[in-house]
């Protein structure tokens, strides 16, 4: 083969590798372009802990959800949640997970419908507010609060706020009047580390988050003490967006009912072995929420 040939052979062979693989990267991006054709279900959050690690605890949800509803899917995770009702009132989120008064804000502000309360492994559907201080404080009761730096976790929260704010009235502690300090942490695991670094004299949590990160190994018996215990409360729910599509919905629904013996591996975002599966949802038993709220007129949070 001369010079000549063996130019015009180069030439044919890196036109045909051209071709080859600008037919190989449409075919791909095809794949990707009708993957992305499906409809999306929007589904909203809030992080326990970072935000980034509440995304990757989502991730085997989102990919449960996505095989079984045959929908794309979408996570928003908001800092708060009043962030999260107020995209859903916007119509820009489908289905979301809420705490007790959350829920009933976004009830009433966005249309939300529960379908489904967490069943948890130690309380059932129904958790509790603890209210914790440092080991080494002389503190051991609500009234010895007077006077001291108070965290809650966000003004939409039941355990962080609402039922602990009750309790205090309860036995004659004004938050607003009777405190050196009141801060909000947005999330319970930062309450809690407030609590073991001792920047606070005192933090309301869930009793399920301190479980949590208990088993995780973030704290330890020694970082905390509980000074009290509030009676039960109704468990956190996914609700949906009134208008949802029917049949995704029932998609969703069954989804989240059986998802305990169809893919564990799902309820990741929940911790290990914390909570055992969902079971259906009365939005009844939520009334008790909406009492306290309204005499603490708390019914209407800042948006």
């Amino acid at each position: 083969m001369n010079y000549k040939h063996l130019t015009v052979f180069l030439v044919i062979l890196l036109t045909a590798a051209i071709i080859i693989l600008g037919a190989y990267g449409f075919h791909e991006s095809s794949k990707a372009n009708i993957a992305d054709l499906r409809p999306v279900l929007r589904i909203g959050a809030v992080p326990v802990e970072s935000v980034a690690k509440t995304r990757d605890q989502f991730d085997k949800l989102i990919t449960y959800l996505e095989k079984k509803t045959n929908w794309k899917v979408e996570l928003f995770v908001s800092h708060d949640y009043n962030g999260i009702i107020n995209e859903m009132a916007k119509g820009n989120l489908d289905i979301a997970w809420f705490g007790p008064f959350s829920y009933v804000l976004a009830h009433d502000r966005a249309m939300a419908r529960a379908f489904a309360v967490e069943d948890n492994i130690r309380t059932g559907t129904v958790y509790h507010s603890v209210i914790i201080v440092h080991p080494e404080s002389p503190i051991s009761s609500v009234e010895q609060l007077i006077g001291r730096r108070l965290a809650f976790t966000d003004r939409s929260s039941t355990s962080g706020h609402l039922i602990p704010k009750a309790i205090l009235r309860q036995h004659g502690v004004d938050v607003e009047k009777d405190m050196s300090e009141v801060i909000f942490t947005n999330t319970h695991d930062s309450a809690i580390l407030a609590v073991k670094k001792r920047t606070v004299d005192a933090s309301a949590v869930s009793d399920a988050v301190l479980f949590s990160l208990r088993e995780k190994g973030i704290i330890g018996e020694k970082d905390y003490r509980i000074i009290y215990t509030s009676a039960n409360i109704p468990g956190s729910v996914w609700a949906y967006r009134e208008g949802i599509n029917p049949t995704l919905l029932e998609k969703i629904k069954h989804s989240f009912l059986n998802v305990a013996k169809e893919d564990k591996e799902a309820l990741g975002i929940y911790g290990q072995d914390l909570v055992k599966g969902f079971v259906p949802a009365d939005d009844r038993d939520y009334d008790i929420i909406r009492e306290t709220a309204k005499q603490l007129e708390l019914v209407a949070i800042p948006r």
